[in-house]
């Protein structure tokens, strides 16, 4: 065991010395120096066992140390505030050094119980999913509450004289139809039951016989009723939708961020490199203390050789003898060891590190020049950034016209003659530093191909679920499941394409992906598969809706609770790893994305409201789908997923103003659609009867021996029976699919619209035709308000305003914030890579600590000296960071704890 003093000397020794302590120290205390509470997972416990008993379970490094790495890094943890109150803690601050010195008690979030109140200190976007999920989850239930007298009224002989005792007793309660009959149709051909040849039939004498669907006619009472569920919808999406809006403002005021005080120009001259300009020139606005500059440039491709070196380095490194690798892990001048070690054993290795630096080196030279790409600028105080905002604010087209005119003063000009276009900042996390050099046309081409490929894999999809579906409806059913899990991951592949300036605008791009897959491939494609007079029919669409409705609610949870693949990583690749490093890399987390998360919200909703008119149960399943969701998601957050980035609210804002109302829309006009395709069997009554003395309709009465069209040369055998009382009519084909009357049901004056239905079915069809007039044009209305005009009036004069209360509070006193420190993440390293010199910034600001290395292990520019040949450095080739700190702020006065690199302050605020 490591006693405390011993933790004591060996951290305070580091802190003086400001150096890493070596790796194979650390491994060896790690496990030892972090709490060990009731909280510790089971999976840890599981792997202390296979440690025990299971011969080289972790031999090459100490598994229960990555297991401190998961339980005290990886996921969040709380502690309780002066008040009593919990809150989120920083990460490392679980360490027991830590908790005997100033008393911080920090545990795992409670999986299961985890308040709604606590989910804000991860961000609006988090925040507002949860709220949203559980929101959605009541509204399906009350719908489906709602919809109690039409489902008991279906699950009637009043509705089947026939009795629903042969039906699954899921479906008793929607219009699936078992009373049928075998009905005389002398004109009907064989190529209008093309689709559904079961339901078509020919007797001796060519007598065809059709089957029509005899359960009772739509009352008006069952229409009003979904009409009911209609306005109920409505109104509930778009109070949540104010709802939404609401928590974002309580969120953002509750939670101050570095986005609170802090600006973007996203047209800076080329030129404009020095952050003294800028910090010159921002200083001007009222109550502006430009705290932090950051210069964005245009080093894509220095950055991706830079970090090329680095992976080529790390396997350089782990291929050197493993009792040498300690030894030279931080020490440059064994660089030389390690090439000639490769030369020998791995020669392809070697030349490869070689090539890179070659071209690491050119990019490097003086002469090369990166033009500016972005500038972020943060302020003391949230009046400061709110008053610049309010100054700068011009439309776009000043801007394009560079227009300084438009300014309220020409002090305001950058340079006297630029007009920037400035906007509030995403939070820092967010930034994709990446895609900050791209240009207008490259995004444009970009999203012509990925729309190109999106429109390939979906319709894959289609063709695949097309012939499960002709196959068995739950191997559909299981396939639309396993779609709906795989198919996102390769979309995130095809959004790799895309150029975006932060991660709320690429997961939006994403949420439409995705989402279009999964309305498509859930809910339409059911129906584009299914013959149309199968719609109510045993064994027809409601058979296959109830399969897949049934997946939503079991395999998909489950498949997600399981974690099979992160569950594989740390039970059988990390305990087996190399090295230490290699066995802490799968330890992360999973990866998730809030555009993936909120098209799986809003499939569920959709495929209820686009099937409720024939299964009104349906909301039922939603209700319990988004309740297992919602449970599966929280316990996966606190026990298995990374951290998420604190996006904004870009995803929830495009699920509220274009999907959800769309969705609303889509349900009055399945609800025209359905309730004028009833019985679904495209029969007519001709008001003829068999016994009316026609030659031919009186060779129908008797008792006939009918072979299915579906048979071929052993076709199926009917008996059909009639009797030539007044209840034996003739029938004629009318086509009732909507697929192919989207005119006529625009029309409200069409003449065929009575000859299937009854009286109520021809009101309730005018009627909700009405409401997709309505529903059409409010939509229209909200979008032209909330979309276009806005759009519209920003593009011709300045929009900004706020809601936001300014706290008063200022940026340096906040603990738990970050600057805008260019970084890249990528899944080899443990921390994202830097790509600026940040030792003369606050090291608190960049927004992560590490256990084993420094931030200048990270450093992209560090380590790179013998690149430039012994010239200076070409500073201009790597984004600049520089940071002006008030004279005394709260920081100052307050001490900190110094551990692994991390500065850890002993208290966290909580701001209102």
């Amino acid at each position: 065991m490591v006693s405390y003093d011993d933790e004591l000397t060996m951290i305070e020794t580091f802190s003086e010395s400001d150096e890493p302590i070596s790796p194979s120290k650390i491994f060896q205390i790690r496990d030892e120096i972090f709490e060990e509470g009731p909280d510790m997972l089971w999976g840890r416990k599981i792997a202390r066992f296979f440690h025990k008993y299971l011969p080289g379970y972790g031999a090459n490094a100490s598994i229960d140390a990555a297991w401190a790495y998961f339980e005290n890094i990886t996921l969040p943890r709380r502690k309780k505030d002066s008040s009593g109150a919990y809150i989120k803690a920083k990460r490392g601050e679980s360490c027991r050094l830590l908790r005997r010195k100033s008393g911080i008690e920090t545990g795992l979030y409670p999986a299961w119980t985890t308040p709604m109140s606590e989910f804000r200190n991860f961000g609006i976007g988090v925040a507002v999913y949860f709220e949203t999920m559980r929101a959605l989850a009541v509204i399906c239930l009350v719908a489906g509450l709602l919809y109690l007298p039409s489902i008991m009224y279906y699950d009637s002989t009043s509705y089947d004289e026939t009795g629903r005792s042969s039906i699954e007793w899921q479906l008793r309660g929607s219009l699936m139809c078992h009373d049928t009959k075998w009905v005389p149709c002398p004109t009907c051909t064989l190529e209008d039951w093309a689709d559904s040849p079961r339901r078509y039939a020919i007797a001796e004498n060519n007598l065809v016989f059709v089957l029509a669907n005899e359960c009772a006619d739509i009352r008006l009472r069952e229409g009003l009723q979904h009409l009911v569920v209609i306005l109920f919808l409505a109104i509930a999406i778009f109070a949540l939708g104010f709802h939404q809006k609401k928590l974002e403002l309580q969120y953002d005021e509750a939670i101050l961020s570095a986005s609170d005080y802090s600006i973007k120009v996203d047209d800076p001259p080329l030129d404009a490199t020095d952050p003294d300009e800028w910090k010159e020139f921002f200083s001007q606005f009222e109550g502006a203390h430009v705290t932090y500059v950051t210069v964005g440039l245009d080093n894509e491709h220095v950055v991706n050789a830079l970090i090329k070196r680095r992976l080529l380095l790390q396997k350089l490194r782990q291929l050197y003898p493993s009792d040498q690798v300690t030894e030279v892990e931080h020490e440059d001048t064994t660089l030389e060891d390690l090439l000639a070690f490769a030369t020998k054993y791995q020669p392809r290795l070697a030349r490869s590190f070689i090539k890179t630096e070659e071209k690491c080196r050119n990019l490097l030279s003086p002469e090369k020049t990166y033009g500016t790409t972005s500038i972020f600028v943060t302020f003391e105080t949230e009046s400061a950034q709110r008053n610049v905002l309010r100054a700068l604010s011009v439309g776009h087209k000043d801007i394009l016209q560079n227009n300084v005119l438009a300014l309220n003063d020409p002090n305001h000009a950058f340079r006297g003659k630029y007009v920037l276009s400035v906007a509030e900042a995403p939070e820092p996390s967010t930034i994709r530093w990446q895609d900050q050099d791209a240009t207008l046309m490259m995004k444009l081409n970009q999203r012509i191909l990925t729309s190109l490929i999106t429109i390939v894999i979906v319709w894959g999809g289609f063709i695949s679920v097309r012939a499960a579906f002709r196959r068995n409806y739950d191997l559909a059913a299981f396939l639309i499941a396993i779609f709906n899990i795989l198919v996102p991951q390769l979309f995130k592949l095809v959004n790799k394409l895309e150029a975006h300036p932060d991660e709320g605008s690429w997961q939006a791009s994403l949420y439409m992906k995705v989402c279009t897959f999964r309305w498509i491939n859930t809910a339409i494609v059911m129906t584009m598969v299914t013959p149309f007079m199968d719609t109510i029919a045993v064994n027809g669409l409601l058979a296959k809706l109830h399969a897949v409705l049934r997946a939503e609610i079991i395999t998909q949870p489950v498949v997600h609770m399981l974690d099979i693949l992160h569950n594989i990583k740390r039970h059988i690749f990390a305990p087996f790893s190399a090295n230490q490093e290699t066995m802490d890399s799968n330890f992360h987390g999973s990866i998730q994305h809030l555009g993936e998360k909120y098209t799986a919200m809003t499939k569920i909703i959709f495929l209820c409201i686009f099937y409720s008119p024939i299964f009104p149960a349906s909301f039922f399943y939603g209700a319990f789908a988004y309740a297992a969701n919602f449970y599966t998601d929280k316990f996966l957050f606190f026990r298995s997923w990374a951290a998420i980035p604190r996006i904004g609210n870009d995803v929830a804002v495009l699920s509220r103003n274009f999907y959800f109302p769309m969705t609303l829309v889509i349900m009055v006009i399945m609800s025209e659609f359905y309730m004028s395709a009833y019985p679904f069997d495209s029969l007519c009554d001709t008001y003829d009867f068999v016994n009316n003395g026609d030659e031919v309709l009186s060779q129908y009465i008797g008792t006939h021996r009918a072979y299915l069209a579906s048979g071929g040369g052993n076709s199926e055998a009917v008996t059909v029976t009639v009797n030539g009382d007044v209840s034996d009519r003739v029938y004629r084909f009318c086509s009732q699919d909507f697929s192919s009357r989207f005119g006529s049901l625009l029309n409200f004056f069409d003449e065929n619209k009575d000859d299937w239905m009854s009286e109520d079915q021809i009101f309730l069809t005018y009627l909700y035709g009405l409401c997709v007039v309505v529903a059409i044009s409010l939509s229209f209305v909200f979008f032209f308000q909330h979309e276009l005009w806005d759009n519209c009036k920003s593009f011709f004069t300045g929009t900004y305003h706020t809601e936001e209360c300014d706290s008063g509070a200022r940026f340096s006193d906040q603990e738990e914030i970050k600057a805008y420190v260019p970084q890249y993440h990528h899944l080899r390293f443990a921390r994202p890579l830097l790509s600026c010199d940040i030792d003369a910034i606050d090291q608190d600001h960049i927004g992560w600590t590490d256990l084993q290395h420094t931030s200048d292990f990270y450093n992209l520019t560090k380590g790179i000296e013998h690149l430039t040949c012994g010239r200076e450095k070409n500073n201009s080739a790597f984004a600049v960071v520089k940071h002006w700190a008030p004279k005394k702020t709260r920081r100052d006065s307050n001490s900190s704890l110094s551990f692994y690199g991390s500065t850890i302050a002993p208290m966290e605020c909580k701001h209102f």
